[in-house]
């Protein structure tokens, strides 16, 4: 990144639990996190690791260990501490007593090892450092407690101990270098006289990721003593010392983090992070703040997801608690994918690989899961044998244990997950990603996803299907407690969709491999059969085969929109299929804006999506003025990692989508956004892609073709641009596919377009009205002197039929009647120089066939099953 980022504050973070969430700041390596307070009495460091986790009735992943540095700094001057996202480092400075004190500090991944300095640039320092075991002996072992004691060796710091819940022994070191003098005292270590000292801090346990630890019941950790792992850790961070560690750790992060930049016009004035957000909470817009904002996402994937660590967790890898919220884990039915969906985009694609070996250890188990899904749910269904029912997994996961069936969510949470595979390969066009892993991956859960289904006359059906976290009917009273049940059907949206978005990407990858299997076959049958996509009679995208208006089954504003995973993170409902997105835009404007942080972080991708950029800018500032921590975490409440992450891949499909077979360049650009410019985001079939765009005018757009292969650019109409390879300065021959530039590419080159007109749609106000007549349906506008075309959708129809152009302000579809109703989206377009199309902005009305005593008892269900 040439633009330095950073977040500033001028206060430290308040030592407690609440001072941790909202305001301590985030290192990480993958293998564990260092939370900052920066205090100059005391400063906090507090680490975690998503392994140091009890069973998740006990709590989860808990808080791991504590260093307290005592410096006794109260009355100090001209305070700032930061996190500088460019190198991934934090820092405080102050002046006290005269003297400028600056400590910095990094997580390094290369060395596995957190390295703290602190700098006198007059005078010297004395501190004390203590290292503890939180929670230690605040409730029994059998209810999740810790054994384990901290001692002095050889002027190291020393924890060891036991999780006995996972058998799991675990050790922490610290060591300190200073040009002071190093005492001991009280189990203590104490540094006086020092103008430079580094504590090296590193830390391991005994949990090995393998299968036997998810099979049977196992559920423990199966590796060896970490003892002599961190001390040979610690030792090598102490030969190396601070300047190269930081060089090692430099390189290695800035490889990651410099690949893509963003400028939205952003200027650092110096004012801190607290300052920027109540700014945009007051209303302004503050494009620092944003950019700011996106990387963060970024460097957070960076710090808690890399090679052979665990994956990203629902907290990434961060957690002060004693007993996380949710157990800090790997949660299925959404979150968990939504912290991958910008590994792709944003060129990171390396730091799913710790889901992928994740992925491989708890498999063999999954796989008995799927068996026993199908004997279950299914039985005529049943392969014996292992891996005949091919895989499946639940919601809930943790790096010891994964749920097979989840009483909340139906069998479509493995297809959710298969998605990030096939992104995985369509975004790098890897053959030994897509032949090792991607395949295997997609074609086993082929198998699971294949049995779920029964034969309903002429549809395949999911037999037992749930709509994530979807309840029956409001709220239930049992024994005095308020609680809810899980609604329970057959096909609902959910499901359907990803059956299909599994079985599409099975296809494709058979295809590229050459393979041909029973499994294969029969996806081939019941891929057309699947109906994915059902309208209803309120013109939404239906959550459930029997619904008919809007919100009749579970909670309208669910926090859920798992109706629309085709949309995002899925690719079914796309440019290509016009009426399927007006539908999917009237669902999201009926589920509504307001939700939880991860939830609104869904929202704002779906309506990037559908190319409301405006829509989707609101969505991002309200996530910024009402969920999200002064430290920029997301806030659920609590904090909780994936709404960073969804944000993240929200502003990148703002800038760049790739989903319908082409690239599109600023699809959701919004108003507010006059002047645009970033490098490095990545499009499906690896390209990379980078842009210039002020005021109404992509002044440039480079495409690097990083494999070769067929490239497919979005213009919107716009003259034929000129198209050269950059490298020899050559003129592409191109052509176009109605308003698709397309040509094929060498790997390696870079290909160039220069001043691409940016035609925005001019927002849409004329309003459309229909209702029943004997002779046809009438259709009402104001015509304000203009000529328009309208469009209908009968039923589930993906795409409009154009009925007529016309000057005057009414139309009569004679097709239908009152005698002959049917399910209608009607669709009113401008006529322009530049013509017209379905998919672009209009006014939409829907009508349906219901009696008037349908439409007045859904009214009755939908406050009963709405009720707060």
């Amino acid at each position: 990144m040439t633009k330095k980022l950073c977040l500033r504050y001028n206060t430290s973070a308040e030592n407690t639990l609440e001072g941790w969430e909202k305001y301590s700041l985030p290192l990480g390596n993958g293998y564990f996190g260092m939370s900052i307070f920066g205090g100059t009495d005391v400063e906090r460091l507090q680490f975690t690791t998503n392994v140091f986790a009890n069973t998740y009735k006990q709590g989860g992943v808990s808080n791991f260990a504590e260093i307290y540095i005592r410096f006794n700094h109260g009355n100090v001057q001209n305070y700032e501490r930061g996190l500088e996202l460019n190198t991934g480092k934090a820092y405080t400075k102050y002046e006290f007593d005269g003297k400028k004190i600056e400590r910095e500090a990094f997580v390094s991944y290369p060395d596995k090892v957190a390295a703290y300095r602190i700098r006198s640039q007059t005078g010297r320092v004395d501190f004390s450092a203590e290292l503890v075991i939180p929670y230690l002996g605040n409730r029994p072992t059998c209810e999740g407690g810790r054994e384990g004691e901290v001692y002095i060796e050889k002027q190291s710091l020393v924890m060891r101990g036991k999780l006995p819940a996972r058998d799991l022994l675990f050790e922490g070191r610290v060591d300190i270098i200073t040009d002071g003098e190093l005492l001991e005292k009280d189990g203590k270590l104490f540094v006086c006289n020092a103008k430079e000292s580094t504590v090296f801090f590193a830390m391991d346990t005994s949990y090995r990721l393998c299968k036997e630890v998810f099979k049977n019941g196992c559920n423990k950790a199966l590796g060896e003593d970490p003892h002599e792992k961190v001390q040979e850790t610690l030792a090598h961070a102490l030969q190396l010392g601070w300047e190269e560690l930081y060089a090692r750790h430099l390189a290695d992060y800035t490889e990651l983090m410099d690949r893509v930049t963003l400028d939205l016009g952003g200027v650092d004035d110096g004012r801190t992070t607290q300052q920027l957000l109540e700014s945009t909470r007051q209303g302004n817009r503050e494009p620092y703040l944003e950019e700011v904002y996106y990387q963060y996402g970024r460097y957070l994937l960076i710090s808690s997801s890399r090679a052979n660590t665990t994956p990203a967790s629902l907290q990434g890898v961060w957690s002060a608690h004693e007993k996380s919220p949710w157990g800090s884990g790997f949660w299925h039915n959404i979150n968990i994918q939504m912290n991958y969906w910008h590994a792709f985009t944003s060129n990171l694609a390396e730091t799913f690989l710790a889901y992928v070996d994740y992925a491989n250890a708890y498999r063999e188990q999954a796989e008995c899961y799927a068996s026993d899904f199908i004997y279950e749910k299914v039985p005529e269904n049943y392969v014996e044998g292992q891996g005949e029912c091919g895989w499946t997994i639940g919601t809930a996961a943790f790096c010891y244990e994964i749920e097979g069936q989840s009483q909340h969510s139906g069998p479509g949470t493995v297809g959710l997950t298969t998605k990030l595979f096939w992104d995985y390969y369509d975004f790098t066009r890897d053959d030994k990603v897509l032949k090792e892993v991607t395949y295997p991956t997609i074609h086993s859960a082929a198998k699971f996803l294949t049995k779920t289904v029964r034969k309903y006359e002429e549809r395949y059906l999911c037999a037992f299907s749930a709509s994530p976290e979807q309840i029956l009917s409001g709220h239930f009273w049992v024994n005095g407690d308020k609680t809810q049940k899980y609604y329970h059907t057959v096909g609902c949206a959910f499901d359907q969709q990803m059956l299909y978005e599994n079985a599409k990407d099975d296809l494709r990858c058979a295809e590229i491999l050459g393979q041909e299997d029973k499994t294969t076959q029969t996806e081939r049958l019941q891929l057309g059969r699947y109906e994915p996509i059902s309208v209803g009679y309120s013109g939404q995208i239906k959550e459930y085969d029997e619904e008919y208006f809007y919100g009749e089954i579970g909670e309208a504003q669910h926090r859920h929109i798992s109706q629309l995973v085709a949309l995002m993170p899925g690719t079914q409902i796309n440019r290509a299929t016009p009426a399927w997105q007006d539908a999917a835009r009237l669902t999201l404007q009926m589920r509504g804006d307001d939700s939880t942080g991860w939830a609104l972080a869904h929202r704002f991708c779906a309506w990037a999506r559908l190319g409301e950029g405006d829509h989707a800018y609101l969505l991002l500032k309200n996530l910024l003025k009402n969920r999200t921590h002064p430290n920029l975490w997301d806030v659920h409440p609590p904090f909780q990692i994936d709404g960073n992450f969804g944000a993240t891949a929200g502003i990148t499909e703002m800038l760049l989508q790739s989903h319908g077979g082409y690239i599109s360049v600023l699809p959701a650009l919004p108003k507010e956004w006059e002047n645009v410019a970033f490098t490095g985001l990545k499009a499906r079939g690896n390209f990379t892609v980078s842009c210039i765009y002020k005021q109404g005018e992509i002044k440039a757009l480079e495409v690097i073709s990083n494999v070769g292969g067929e490239l497919r650019i979005c213009l919107q109409r716009v003259p034929a641009p000129m198209v050269f390879e950059k490298a020899s300065k050559k003129t592409v021959a191109y052509e176009f596919d109605g308003d698709i530039l397309y040509f094929p590419t060498k790997k390696g080159e870079t290909y160039c377009i220069y001043n691409i007109p940016c035609h925005k749609a001019a927002d849409f106000t004329t309003a459309l009205t229909a209702t029943w007549e004997e002779n046809g349906v009438r259709l009402l506008w104001e015509n304000n002197g203009k000529r328009y075309a309208i469009y209908r959708a009968v039923e589930n129809d993906s795409k409009y039929t154009l009925l007529a152009e016309t000057d005057r302000d009414n139309y009569v579809d004679e097709m239908y009647s009152i005698s002959n109703k049917a399910r209608l989206t009607y669709k009113l377009v401008e006529v322009t120089a530049n013509g017209h199309g379905q998919f672009g902005r209009g006014s939409i009305c829907c009508l349906h066939p219901a009696s008037n005593l349908q439409v007045e008892r859904y009214i009755h269900k939908y406050r009963q099953t709405n009720l707060k």
